[in-house]
């Protein structure tokens, strides 16, 4: 009988915990074709989610704990489950149950059918504000345009199924600036699809603002695509021409008017504001760019230090 590993990142989740293991275990009690494991990631919690998960351990034997020894982030905790899970299959899901569990069943009847992954697709955004719908919207325009090979599926989050060898593939890679969205794209392998509409949280508040997916978005873009350098370069060359040629009118007009060939209009205020402007809108886009361009160098003194993703405090297996 193959094995399936439910990963649930957690932080500060002490009032959904119960909640979560009260409908995921009236899902997998439901399934008698698959043993299953919950790997849950407690990434440095401040709250009571550890303790409570310990004492939930004691009467559920298929809870694997793996606890961070300070909050890492959700792509970090995501990243552990993966690692430290031991199914033929697993299925990364948060604790907030806006990824149903009842989902479960329809991602296994693919994976039966042969699929690798299985990705778990909101069919709306209701719920969402208007300002997460629009901004939504226009990453994954952006993404679908810089990330090229890599198709990185539209609004489809952490929640799916990967296979053992996606999995694999997954912990074989190096790199630190992890974005499980992006990442399982780039493995490949045989892929599919389930749709489903996302609920309200029905209890805690998201840990997930404004600020977070801003920074998720900036690593999605910079982990698939070097593209943003590449346009940074062909700007510059296009603004550098502009300007140059520019320069080169003013100074054959400066020569003309200091001999008295035409007009001397080059010195009227209105065209002076005109040329000042123009050089700040210069000066904008270089700013840009150098932000652009220390994204990426960031990113790669993260790499050049080669911190691992996480440091664990304890590990608690499951008898599975």
């Amino acid at each position: 009988m193959k094995k399936i590993s439910i990963v649930v990142p957690m932080y500060n989740e002490e009032e959904m915990a119960p909640i979560f293991f009260d409908a995921i275990n009236k899902v997998l009690d439901s399934i008698n074709n698959y043993r299953f494991e919950i790997v849950v990631v407690n990434d440095g919690s401040g709250d009571n989610t550890l303790a409570w998960l310990k004492e939930k351990r004691k009467e559920q034997k298929n809870l694997h704990i793996v606890s961070f020894s300070r909050n890492f982030g959700h792509e970090s905790a995501v990243a552990a489950g993966i690692k430290h899970a031991t199914g033929d299959a697993l299925i990364v899901m948060d604790a907030d149950l806006q990824d149903p569990p009842e989902l479960i069943t329809q991602l296994l009847k693919k994976y039966e059918e042969g699929y690798e992954v299985v990705n778990a697709k909101r069919v709306n955004r209701k719920t969402d504000g208007f300002l997460k719908r629009k901004t939504a919207e226009w990453f994954y325009k952006v993404i679908a345009k810089l990330s090229r090979k890599i198709k990185i599926p539209e609004n489809v989050g952490n929640y799916r199924l990967i296979s053992r060898r996606v999995a694999d593939r997954i912990n074989a890679l190096r790199e630190k600036n992890r974005v499980l969205r992006v990442v399982i794209p780039y493995a490949g392998f045989k892929t599919t699809e389930v749709e489903f509409v996302r609920k309200e949280r029905p209890a805690g508040h998201t840990h997930y603002n404004y600020k977070a997916m801003f920074r998720l978005a900036g690593d999605s873009i910079t982990s698939s695509s070097m593209l943003p350098l590449r346009y940074s370069f062909i700007f510059g060359f296009i603004f550098a021409f502009v300007f140059g040629l520019m320069s080169l009118i003013f100074l054959i007009f400066d020569i003309l008017t200091t001999t008295g060939t035409t007009m001397a209009f080059i010195n009227l205020p209105n065209g002076t504001l005109a040329l000042i402007g123009c050089f700040g809108f210069f000066a904008g886009f270089i700013l840009l760019f150098l932000g652009i361009i220390g994204e990426y160098l960031g990113r790669v003194l993260i790499e050049v230090q080669d911190r691992p993703l996480y440091e664990l405090e304890e590990e608690i297996f499951s008898e599975e």
